[in-house]
């Protein structure tokens, strides 16, 4: 080989590893169903790569909305994108983790669109109304947290605390017919043992599943019935 070409193919390794050297690694995280963490290259000012340190999202929902978002963030060099149907706590954790990475780096994340979506998860007592008084039956209206569903309707009997009628809307209607059928006539405390804790998409807290969301609806219930949820819940009859 001549020293030409030689030197030829040593400018080229070095142009090479100059480029890769160039390119600087900044982990951050955020908040989906559970917590993300995120590693991002950064090389003249541009995000080059987006991979996963920590991730527990549903891989058929979770993994493919971050697969998607992290195409449109290294292809637009934007922040600015619209959260993917059905994984909207996975979207918003996720631009978070990135947003977090871009801030390690040295660089304004707003300046890429980012706003901070994060969704603020309110205590029980502010998440649970009594909306009915009538013949011993109390109904109650419960906002869910961190589910696919919306929000959690029921009712208890105060004379024997059993507890009728559980519809889960916005989830799917076989998730809220079995627990309406199961919970039937139990008692609270029944009711909340058999479905308090289940876990939901490999959750290491069972905190994240429509059957936890009930039981956690339930306790609230109770603690509202008894005077012993929390000072300053209101009561709307």
């Amino acid at each position: 080989m001549s020293k030409k070409i030689m030197s030829i193919c040593l400018a080229l390794v070095l142009v090479l590893f100059s480029a890769v050297a160039f390119a600087d690694t900044f982990e951050g995280i955020g908040e989906g169903f559970k917590p993300l963490q995120v590693k991002v290259d950064i090389a003249d000012g541009k995000i080059t790569a987006i991979d996963m340190i920590v991730n527990d999202e549903t891989p058929e929902i979770g993994g493919v909305a971050i697969e998607k978002l992290t195409k449109q963030i290294i292809e637009g060099q934007t922040l600015a994108v619209d959260t993917i149907s059905q994984a909207t706590y996975t979207s918003v954790g996720f631009t978070a983790a990135v947003a977090d990475a871009v801030t390690k780096a040295g660089m304004d994340p707003a300046a890429m669109g980012w706003e901070d979506k994060s969704v603020v998860i309110l205590p029980a007592c502010m998440r649970i109304k009594e909306m009915l008084l009538k013949n011993d039956f109390h109904y109650f209206n419960y906002t869910t947290a961190n589910v696919c569903s919306e929000y959690i309707c029921f009712a208890i009997y105060e004379p024997d605390m059993t507890v009728w009628d559980v519809r889960v809307y916005g989830g799917c209607h076989g998730t809220s017919d079995a627990f309406g059928a199961l919970c039937k006539g139990l008692t609270v405390d029944e009711c909340i043992e058999r479905l308090g804790g289940i876990q939901c998409s490999g959750s290491a807290t069972g905190v994240d599943s429509c059957p936890d969301q009930v039981s956690q609806a339930l306790k609230a219930a109770k603690g509202m019935i008894l005077g012993t949820l929390c000072d300053g819940c209101t009561i709307q009859h």
